[in-house]
């Protein structure tokens, strides 16, 4: 495991140096420097939960480029509110690390092979939002909890007008604890798509939680885009046997959002999630379980915000505000932070040409 990260890192710095060597603007790789500063306190409704955190203050960095038909991306998550975790979890499958995702892709014709660690191909548009970007106080349990980013390989099928894109994917299980030596694996099929003023994310998943035993996920995301509001619904359903197939864990999502100019973005969102099982271990963590301990089988929450682009050129500021409501914490937290997306790559490229 470790050599073939090794080589693959290898590979990633070649065509990094080749890529600056080929030509100067074309092919140097972009590089982002993404920090995220949030502050989150608690007001509690009837003997709520009270309290304070920093939300999803984090930094991260994206290295993207391409040469030919090959194109490589790096995402790692170098700072969180549990930093110490990122580092002990390093290579491991049942939770994240410091390395979000590291591919390496080759395009011929219509097809695109990927291998790397990569984001597993589960639907919905709740988890199609990069993790820096999302309010993390208004998204699932099963966000939350779900070891996302997995090693393995992909095959996706484009067709000529790119309106629609077919992806089977083959990763390490988030059930295992560390990458093909658990010898646990994720099976997927995703199918993404344009079609005018509508978008899905459809895919079937199953994922082996126990040597020839797995959990099939049905993940059903649904855009709708009209002028300058777009409204997102998602439905999950999970299930690890074919009684009561629909009766076992699901959820549903929904979001409208407003869009002002490109500078100003209004949105409320609203999910609900019920699990008479324990698929995914939420009973492992405290902060979806009831002061008597036991599992909460109706988790729901709501909330809005706003997203405000101050920069006259670009969108790479974001500053927000966030209002959300759960019923296990019994209170309202307010976020309010910043985001900044910082194109290391253009800056040098804007300075070189003066």
């Amino acid at each position: 495991m470790k050599r073939g990260f090794a080589l693959l890192v290898a590979i990633l710095c070649y065509f990094c140096t080749y890529s600056q060597e080929a030509n100067a603007d074309s092919n140097i790789p972009e590089f982002i420097v993404t920090p995220r500063f949030d502050v989150n306190p608690y007001a509690p409704i009837k003997g709520g939960y009270k309290g304070f955190d920093f939300g999803n203050s984090s930094l991260y960095t994206f290295l993207d480029g391409s040469v030919g038909n090959f194109s490589y991306s790096l995402c790692n998550h170098w700072v969180s509110t549990d930093t110490p975790s990122l580092y002990q979890n390093a290579f491991r499958s049942d939770d994240v690390d410091f390395i979000d995702w590291l591919t390496l892709s080759y395009t011929v014709g219509q097809f695109n092979f990927t291998i790397g660690k990569d984001m597993l191909a589960i639907g919905t548009w709740e988890l199609d939002y990069y993790d820096v970007d999302v309010h993390t106080s208004l998204v699932s349990p099963f966000w939350h909890k779900l070891a996302i980013y997995q090693w393995g390989g992909a095959v996706d099928y484009t067709t000529k007008d790119e309106s629609t894109n077919l992806r089977f994917q083959f990763g390490t299980s988030p059930f295992g604890e560390r990458p093909f030596a658990s010898k646990l694996f994720v099976y997927s099929l995703d199918w993404r798509g344009e079609y005018g003023c509508y978008m899905p994310i459809w895919s079937v998943n199953f994922v082996e939680y126990e040597k020839g035993r797995f959990a099939n996920i049905i993940a059903l995301g649904n855009a709708f885009s009209i002028g300058d509001f777009t409204l997102e619904m998602d439905y999950m359903n999970r299930a690890t046997s074919i009684k009561n197939f629909f009766n076992q864990e699901f959820s549903v999502a929904a979001q409208l959002l407003y869009n002002y100019n490109d500078k100003v973005e209004v949105f409320a969102k609203g999910g609900y999630e019920n699990y008479h099982t324990d698929i995914f271990g939420y009973e492992d963590d405290m902060w979806f379980i009831p002061s008597d301990n036991s599992l909460c089988p109706r988790y729901w929450y709501a909330g809005g915000g706003v997203n405000y682009y101050p920069l006259r050129e670009n969108r790479d500021l974001r500053l927000h505000a966030v209002a959300a409501y759960n019923n296990f914490a019994n209170s309202v937290s307010i976020s309010l932070g910043a985001t900044y997306h910082f194109n290391l790559t253009q800056t040098i490229l804007n300075k070189r040409r003066k």
